[in-house]
């Protein structure tokens, strides 16, 4: 089973970066038949990536919370580890976007 998930994991990676591509120029050649030139660039605006980051800590707290209940012993070696590793990831990936959201409320707050 493992060596069978090692050849497809690559094959299906790759599989999802082609049809990524694909449909990017896909999109962007129908954008320039239709509109009969090249695709207009926005303004720039500035991002930030306060949310983005707030959620990769949130994951990397997840992982890191699950590494020390493995090594600790309170996550035990049965049937159910799975789901006690991906429930408490995404337990924290889910509190992190919360907590990203209501910062960026208010960031978009405007005093009066």
């Amino acid at each position: 089973m493992e060596r069978t998930l090692a050849v497809f994991i690559p094959i299906a990676l790759f599989i999802c970066v082609t049809l990524c591509v694909y449909f990017v120029t896909r999109f962007r050649y129908e954008a320039i038949t239709k509109l009969g030139g090249p695709i207009p660039k926005s303004p720039s605006t500035k991002h930030s990536w306060k949310r983005p980051g707030i959620v990769v800590v949130g994951s990397g707290l997840g992982l890191l919370v699950t590494g020390i209940l493995l090594t600790v012993g309170i996550i035990q070696d049965n049937d159910w580890i799975g789901l006690f590793i991906v429930g408490t990831i995404t337990l924290f990936v889910g509190v992190s976007i919360i907590v990203a959201d209501k910062l960026g409320d208010k960031e978009n707050e405007i005093d009066g």
